[in-house]
C-alpha cells in the first residue's frame, strides 16, 4: 500500500494572513498618493474658482477700456476728416480704425471672450434705430416765401461685449456722440455738437447742429481676433438757414427728432445746451424722453426737441461711408 503525501503550499492561510498584515508599505503609499491628489485638487479648485474669475474679469475690463479708446480714436478721425474738408473744401483720403474684438483668455482654464461690432447706417426714422431729423421753414435772401426743410440722417456703429466675468457693455458712436450702456445705466463719453445761443437784444435764438450721416449697408463682424472699420468722408456741407419768424411760416419753430437707445444721455446733451443758452420755458419744449417705442431690454426712443423764435439754424453735415473688415 502506497502512502500518499499531501502537498502543502508555501504559505498557509494563517501565514499569508500574518504576512499581509505585517506588510504596511503598500497601504502607506496608497494613502499618501490619495492625500497628495486631494491637496492638489483642493489647490486647483481654489485656483479655478477664485483666481481665474479675477484674472478673466481684469482681462475683460482691460479689453473694454481698449475698445473705448479705439472708439475715441475713430471719433477723432471722423472729426479730423470733417475739419480738413471745411478748411480745404474737399474730402481727403480715407482712414482705417482697428478694433480688438475679443479679450485675452487664460490658457487651458478659460477661453477668450468674443466681441461684436454692428454698423447701422442712417435712413428713414421708421426703419432705423438711430437717426436724427430736422424740420423747419426757411426763406432765401430777397424772398419772403417760406420753403420747407425736412431732412433725415444719422446712423450708428456699435460694439457689444458679452463679458462673462466683467459687466456686459455697449459702446456706440452716433451723430458725433460717444455713448456707453450697461445694465445699471448709461453715460456720455464724448459730446456731439449742439450749440444754442440767445440774443440779448430781440430774444431770438440761433442753433447750430453738426450731423454725421453714416452711409453703408447693415453689417456686423464678431470673433476673438481683430477687426476694423474703413472710414471715408465723401462730402461735407455747411449751410446757414434763415428760419421763418414773421413771414407766415411757423413762428421760427425748429424741430429736432433724435431716435436713439440712449434717451438719458441725449437728454443730458439737450438740457446742457438749453441751460448754457439761458432759455426760458416758453422758448422750448421736449417730448418722448421717457416714452419708449419698443418693449425690449434696450428700448428705442424718439426725443423731440422743439425750439421757438429761431432766427438762424447752422447745419453742418458730413456724409461718411464705413465698411467693416475682419
Amino acid at each position: 500500500m502506497v502512502e500518499r503525501v499531501k502537498s502543502r503550499n508555501a504559505f498557509s492561510a494563517s501565514s499569508r494572513s500574518k504576512f499581509i498584515k505585517k506588510d504596511k508599505e503598500g497601504v502607506a503609499s496608497t494613502v499618501g498618493t490619495i492625500m497628495a491628489l486631494l491637496v492638489f485638487l483642493t489647490f486647483l479648485t481654489m485656483f479655478t474658482n477664485t483666481y481665474i474669475p479675477i484674472w478673466m474679469k481684469e482681462n475683460e475690463k482691460n479689453h473694454m477700456d481698449e475698445v473705448l479708446n479705439q472708439f475715441g480714436d475713430m471719433k477723432g478721425k471722423v472729426d479730423s476728416l470733417i475739419v480738413n474738408a471745411q478748411v480745404t473744401g474737399r474730402p481727403t483720403i480715407n482712414m482705417y480704425q482697428s478694433f480688438a474684438l475679443g479679450s485675452d483668455g487664460v490658457p487651458v482654464f478659460a477661453t477668450a471672450t468674443a466681441g461684436y461690432i454692428f454698423l447701422k447706417p442712417g435712413g428713414p426714422l421708421d426703419l432705423v434705430e438711430s437717426g436724427v431729423r430736422q424740420t423747419f421753414n426757411y426763406t432765401l435772401e430777397g424772398s419772403s416765401t417760406p420753403r420747407p426743410f425736412d431732412e433725415v440722417g444719422g446712423g450708428s456703429i456699435e460694439f457689444y461685449g458679452p463679458n462673462r466675468y466683467y459687466v456686459q457693455q455697449w459702446y456706440t458712436y452716433e451723430n458725433g456722440a460717444l455713448l456707453i450702456y450697461q445694465e445699471d445705466g448709461m453715460a456720455l463719453r464724448a459730446s456731439p455738437s449742439l450749440v444754442i445761443s440767445k440774443s440779448t437784444t430781440d430774444s431770438s435764438i440761433d442753433v447750430q447742429f453738426d450731423q454725421v450721416d453714416l452711409i453703408g449697408t447693415n453689417s456686423s463682424i464678431s470673433g476673438q481676433g481683430s477687426g476694423g472699420v474703413v472710414i471715408d468722408l465723401i462730402y461735407h456741407d455747411s449751410q446757414v438757414y434763415d428760419v421763418c419768424m414773421d413771414t407766415g411760416g411757423n413762428n421760427g419753430t425748429l424741430v429736432l427728432e433724435f431716435k436713439t437707445r440712449y434717451n438719458t444721455t441725449w437728454w443730458e446733451v439737450i438740457s446742457n445746451a438749453i441751460d448754457e443758452a439761458g432759455l426760458q420755458d416758453s422758448d422750448w419744449d421736449v417730448a418722448g424722453v421717457n416714452t419708449p417705442l419698443t418693449d425690449e431690454y434696450r428700448p428705442i426712443y424718439i426725443i423731440t426737441l422743439t425750439i421757438y423764435k429761431v432766427d438762424q439754424f447752422t447745419h453742418n453735415r458730413g456724409y461718411v461711408t464705413m465698411d467693416l473688415e475682419y
